[in-house]
């Protein structure tokens, strides 16, 4: 029996079935799907093709979580257990869409877009062989629906149909038992053929005390996980510290480099102010005395102008007589110069 996942209604799922019904290794629907222990679920043929080229006969790797699984003990595959939530899917798919693709009919093969779904036989029907099927006086009280007439209650039916063997010549038996020896599913006629002294117990009896033990390792789990999640908070906080830590001592950092900062430009702003003072100190006198010479130069330079003036303009009896007075002009303003 299918069930809808949490929190997923009949339309939802009906909008994703492409996707529910899809093998992620051949990436088409499912065939003859087969479930792995990790409850991955993939095609058949697609199993059997990775087990072939992984060069283990024991053992096989499931394509999506990589978690490997023991092959049965018969070696084939096929004794995996069948996806039969899967196989619900396709039948829906197959309703879904039976307008466009037909459906096959589970007695003739015939594929036909006028088909018929018996809730019962959990089977489809064409409109030749409905009508042999509705003769069988044991079917009277079958319900038979058209897929054309299919609302989504009726698509939950389906869902929700039983399990059937996957023995040959078994296929119409409704599984009923689990045989505690063989740790497997099993029909009335498993029951008295291939099972026959074995312990076994009604399927519904099992699958009740299957659940308890899943639901006592499942409180495990989630003791275990909440644990962990705790852990995972004690490591948050102390991580939290840490960095609370490195922060704080950050800041401290920053202040203090700020502080000598703060020294060292007070220190330099110190020093260049008392070496400005001593530049102005050092300059004052050496400006006054260049200054003092700037004027005797420009002195000696105008008596010079006008004493060859007056040796280019006067006469020799002008020069002789202010030749005495030349000569000391000069050497007066040499001589000031020169102090």
């Amino acid at each position: 029996m299918f069930f809808l996942p949490l929190n997923m209604d009949i339309q939802t799922l009906l909008e994703n079935l492409h996707e529910e019904v899809s093998c992620s290794v051949c990436m088409t629907t499912f065939t003859d799907p087969k479930q792995l222990p990790c409850l991955h679920s993939f095609c058949l043929h697609c199993l059997n093709g990775i087990l072939r080229t992984s060069g283990r006969h024991d053992v096989i790797a499931c394509p999506e979580c990589r978690r490997e699984s023991r092959v049965p003990g018969s070696g084939n595959l096929k004794d995996l257990p069948t996806n039969f939530g899967v196989n619900s899917l396709l039948d829906v798919l197959a309703i879904k869409e039976c307008n466009s693709t037909g459906v096959k009919c589970g007695n003739c093969d015939k594929k036909s877009v006028q088909s018929l779904y018996c809730f019962q036989c959990c089977a489809f029907w064409c409109d030749n062989c409905i009508t042999a099927h509705n003769i069988i006086r044991a079917n009277k009280e079958h319900r038979v629906l058209a897929l054309t007439d299919f609302q989504d209650q009726d698509i939950e039916e389906v869902l929700k149909r039983p399990a059937f063997c996957q023995q040959k010549h078994h296929e119409k038996e409704v599984l009923k038992f689990f045989c505690k020896d063989c740790e497997v599913a099993i029909c009335n006629a498993c029951a008295l053929t291939d099972h026959e002294g074995h312990a076994k117990m009604l399927f519904e009896v099992a699958g009740n005390e299957r659940k308890l033990q899943v639901e006592s390792a499942i409180e495990l789990q989630k003791e275990k996980a909440q644990q962990k999640r705790n852990k995972i908070a004690e490591l948050d906080k102390n991580m939290n510290h840490v960095e609370e830590q490195a922060a704080a001592v950050k800041r401290k950092v920053h202040r203090f480099a700020e502080h000598l900062m703060a020294v060292i430009r007070a220190k330099e702003k110190e020093i260049l102010n008392k070496v400005d003072k001593q530049v102005k100190e050092s300059l004052e006198p050496l400006r006054t005395q260049q200054h003092n010479l700037d004027k005797h130069v420009k002195f000696i330079e105008t008596g010079i102008d006008q004493t060859e003036t007056l040796l280019k303009r006067g006469t020799s009896v002008e020069i002789v007589q202010l030749d005495q007075s030349l000569v000391t002009i000069i050497e007066e303003e040499v001589s000031d110069g020169e102090d």
